[in-house]
């Protein structure tokens, strides 16, 4: 019974992770993180919440001025992206069913996001989405056996061009299909951005419920897999 069951949960495990490495679910994750971009800088002060690049420069540059309370201002979305990457890797150790708490998690944290006010406050909803993007990009970072990223384009565009290149080298199909869907990535993202700032404008801080309907499809899916 116990082998049984544990067979069972393993072929579980594996169609889960099948779902996740579709290429469409990475295109609709992408999307998330395309909208996501727009959200904060429209709503939020110019911000860009998903990757930590320009946070991390800000922290140096105002160092170096001097400004130690902007310096740890900088400091609080960075604490919390990694405080998402660990949120990821813990619940793929300790739990079976790690995708889709992730999922719940990120539904939770952007409708809270949607009641926060635009003012004061927007320190704390761009924390929170840089924390449910360190969540998304770490825990689904796979189409087939590719390495990608849903919340940032940089990583995507490096190596798009370096198959696109291999292709010019070698003339192999498979390295050109690959570069174009790296780029089909990175233009989902752009076209998820161009959305979701014609969205948020419309509808202000509220804006962010509508990026829950991906995250609540996938639940839908991952919920027909476990029944077929």
């Amino acid at each position: 019974m116990i082998q049984h069951s544990d067979r069972s949960i393993g072929r579980q495990y594996m169609k889960e992770q099948k779902l996740f490495r579709r290429y469409g679910v990475s295109l609709a994750l992408a999307t998330v993180g395309g909208f996501l971009e727009a959200y904060t800088y429209v709503t939020r002060d110019g911000v860009f919440a998903n990757a930590q690049t320009g946070n991390i420069a800000r922290m140096g540059l105002n160092l170096a001025q001097g400004n130690i309370l902007l310096t740890l201002r900088y400091l609080i979305p960075v604490i919390a992206f990694m405080a998402g990457v660990t949120l990821s890797l813990q619940l793929r150790r300790l739990r079976q069913d790690w995708e889709r708490i992730i999922l719940l998690l990120e539904i939770a944290l952007l409708f809270l996001v949607g009641l926060i006010p635009t003012g004061s406050l927007n320190m704390l909803a761009t924390v929170t989405v840089s924390f449910v993007c360190a969540l998304q990009v770490e825990s689904f970072r796979k189409f087939g056996e590719n390495a990608f990223a849903s919340t940032m384009c940089t990583g995507n565009l490096r190596i798009a061009t370096e198959h696109l290149n291999r292709y010019f080298a070698d003339k192999s199909r498979t390295e050109l299909n690959t570069a174009l869907q790296y780029y089909g990535i990175d233009l989902v993202f752009a076209c998820a951005v161009l959305v979701g700032y014609w969205v948020t404008s419309a509808f202000g801080v509220r804006a962010v419920w509508f990026s829950l309907l991906i995250p609540a499809a996938l639940l839908v899916l991952l919920r027909r897999e476990e029944t077929r």
